[in-house]
C-alpha cells in the first residue's frame, strides 16, 4: 500500500481532478468504491478501510480494490506522460510506425517518403535513439529504395551509433555523478570531472543541450544540499559558456535551453549576483515566448518566483509580495518563499495563516520537496511562534526539531543549523541578554562561518533574525545589510 500512497501524494490538485474524471469515465458500473478509496487515502485514512468502504470487515475485497486502484493510477500517469511528451518526438514516432506499416504492406514509395521525413525531423532534434530505430527499419528495405545508397545509410547509421553510445555513456555518468555527490565531496567541480573522465566524456561543445542541462542540474542539487552555491559557480559558468557557444542551436532544444537559463539565473541569485540573475530572467522571459509560448506554462511560476526573490533581496519587498500574490496555484516552494518574505516584513499573523495552509506531515513534504525544505519550514514556523509569543508551541516545536533532525543535519555537515537552534533557544529563554557582548561572542563561537562571499543567501536570512534582535533593527533591514555587505 505504501507504493499506492506515494503515487497519490505525487499528484497535484490538477492531477487529482484529472484522475477522478478518468476513474469515473472508466467505471463501468455505478460502483465508485475505487474513487472512495482514493479519497480516503488522500485524506490520510489508513485504518479500517474495508469497513469504511464495504460497511463490514472484508480484507480480501479491500486487497483487490487496492490493486485495481494502483493499476488505474499507473495507467493514468502513463497516459498523462504520453500526452505530455514532446510534440515533435511524438510526431516522429507516429511517422516511424506509419512507415513500418507501409513497408510491410509493400507500399514502398509511401513508406520511404514517410521514413525520410521521420529521419529528417529526428536529425534536427539530435534524437539518436529514435534515429537508431529509423535506420534499423530502413536498412532491410534499402535495396528497394532508389533514392538512397546502402553505403551512405550504413555510414550514417554507424555515425549515429557513436553519438547514441556517447549519449548512453552520459546517462551512466550522470547517475554516478549523482551518487558521488551524495558523499559531499569538498570540490564539486573536480568530482564531476572525475566521474566524466571515468566514462571518457569531455565537458565541451560536443555534449547535447540535454547533457549540459543534466550536468548543471546535478551540480545545483549538490549545491542546494550543501548550501554552497559559491562552490559550484565556476563549474556552472563553465557549462553555461559552452551553451552560449552553441546558442545557434538553442531553438532546436528550447526546453533544455530554458532549463539551463533558469538554473544559471538561480545560481547567480544564490550567490547574490542579483544584476546578472535579473538579466538572465529577462532572457528567460523572452525565450519563454518562442514557439508560440509552447513551454511558457512550465516555466511561468519558476520565473515569477525567482523574480520575486531577486526583488525581495534588492530592497523591493512590496513588489516581491505582489509578484508572489499573482502566482496562481502556487507550488510548495512558492508558498514557503511567500511565508519567508512575510516573516521578513514582520507580518506575523499573515505568515502564520499562510503556514497553516501547509497542513500535511513532514514526511509528505520531504517526499515532495526534500529534507532541507522541511528543515526551513520548521525553522520558519518556530520563528513565527516566537514573534507571536506562544511559548508552549515554541518549546514543543524546538524539542521536536532537535529530536527529529539533529542527527541527519550532522550527517550532511549542517551542524550550523543545530547551532542556530541552540542560539534561538537561548534567545527565547533570555531575550533580555541578546544585546550583550557575551551573546555576540557566543554567536561567533557557535558557528563555523564561511567567508562572506561564499555564505548562502538563505543561511544569512535565518541568521538575520538574531542579528536584528541583537542590533535592535527590523529583520528585513538586518537581512539586506548582511546580503549587501557580503556582496560588496
Amino acid at each position: 500500500m505504501n507504493d499506492l500512497i506515494r503515487l497519490i501524494y505525487s499528484l497535484n490538485d490538477d492531477d487529482v481532478a484529472a484522475f477522478l474524471a478518468f476513474a469515473k469515465a472508466r467505471n463501468q458500473r455505478t460502483d465508485v468504491k475505487n474513487i472512495k478509496l482514493f479519497q480516503l487515502l488522500q485524506k490520510g485514512a489508513r485504518r479500517d478501510l474495508d469497513i469504511k468502504i464495504y460497511g463490514k470487515p472484508n480484507k480480501n475485497a479491500l486487497h483487490a480494490l487496492l490493486n485495481r486502484l494502483k493499476e488505474s493510477l499507473i495507467e493514468f500517469i502513463a497516459i498523462q506522460g504520453f500526452s505530455n511528451e514532446s510534440e515533435e518526438e511524438m510526431q516522429i514516432f507516429k511517422l516511424l510506425l506509419a512507415a513500418r506499416i507501409f513497408l510491410e504492406q509493400g507500399q514502398f514509395s509511401l513508406g520511404f517518403k514517410t521514413l525520410h521525413k521521420a529521419r529528417s525531423k529526428a536529425q534536427s532534434l539530435d534524437l539518436y535513439a529514435v534515429l537508431q530505430e529509423i535506420y534499423q527499419t530502413h536498412i532491410p528495405y534499402i535495396h528497394l529504395d532508389p533514392k538512397n545508397d546502402l553505403e551512405d545509410i550504413v555510414n550514417a547509421y554507424q555515425n549515429n551509433e557513436q553519438l547514441y553510445l556517447k549519449e548512453s555513456k552520459m546517462v551512466m555518468a550522470y547517475a554516478t555523478v549523482q551518487k558521488a555527490l551524495k558523499a559531499h565531496p569538498p570540490n564539486i567541480f573536480e568530482e564531476v570531472k572525475k566521474q566524466m573522465d571515468r566514462f571518457d566524456i569531455s565537458i565541451n561543445q560536443n555534449l547535447s543541450f540535454k547533457s549540459l542541462y543534466q550536468l548543471m542540474n546535478v551540480a545545483t542539487e549538490a549545491a542546494t544540499l550543501k548550501s554552497d552555491y559559491a562552490g559550484v559557480s565556476i563549474f556552472m559558468n563553465h557549462v553555461y559558456n559552452i551553451v552560449e557557444n552553441k546558442k545557434h542551436l538553442a531553438n532546436k532544444h528550447l526546453y533544455y535551453h530554458l532549463e539551463i537559463i533558469y538554473l544559471m539565473a538561480g545560481t547567480c541569485f544564490r550567490n547574490r549576483d542579483f544584476t546578472r540573475s535579473q538579466e538572465l530572467l529577462g532572457k528567460l522571459y523572452v525565450e519563454m515566448q518562442k514557439q508560440k509560448g509552447k513551454f511558457k506554462s512550465q516555466f511561468q511560476e519558476r520565473y515569477q518566483l525567482l523574480k520575486a526573490l531577486n526583488l525581495n533581496y534588492t530592497g523591493e519587498a512590496q513588489k516581491a509580495l505582489k509578484e508572489l500574490d499573482d502566482i496562481k496555484k502556487p507550488s510548495l516552494s512558492t508558498q514557503l518563499a511567500h511565508i519567508m518574505v512575510l516573516f521578513q516584513q514582520e507580518k506575523w499573523n499573515l505568515a502564520r495563516k499562510t503556514m497553516k495552509e501547509l497542513y500535511h506531515s513532514d514526511s509528505f513534504y520531504e517526499k515532495k520537496e526534500g529534507f532541507l525544505w522541511v528543515v526551513q519550514k520548521n525553522i520558519l514556523e518556530i520563528l513565527i511562534y516566537i514573534e507571536l509569543q506562544q511559548p508552549d508551541l515554541v518549546e514543543s516545536r524546538m524539542k521536536s526539531f532537535i529530536k527529529r533532525f539533529k542527527i541527519r543535519l550532522e550527517q550532511i555537515n549542517e551542524q550550523r543549523v543545530v547551532s542556530f537552534m541552540k542560539l534561538l533557544q537561548f534567545y527565547f529563554d533570555k531575550p533580555y541578554e541578546i544585546t550583550n557582548d557575551e551573546f555576540l561572542t557566543k554567536v561567533e563561537q557557535s558557528f563555523e562561518w564561511k567567508t562572506a562571499s561564499q555564505e548562502d543567501i538563505f543561511v544569512m536570512s535565518f541568521y538575520a533574525f538574531l542579528k536584528a534582535r541583537m542590533e535592535n533593527t527590523s529583520i528585513y533591514e538586518a537581512t539586506l545589510k548582511l546580503v549587501n555587505n557580503a556582496h560588496n
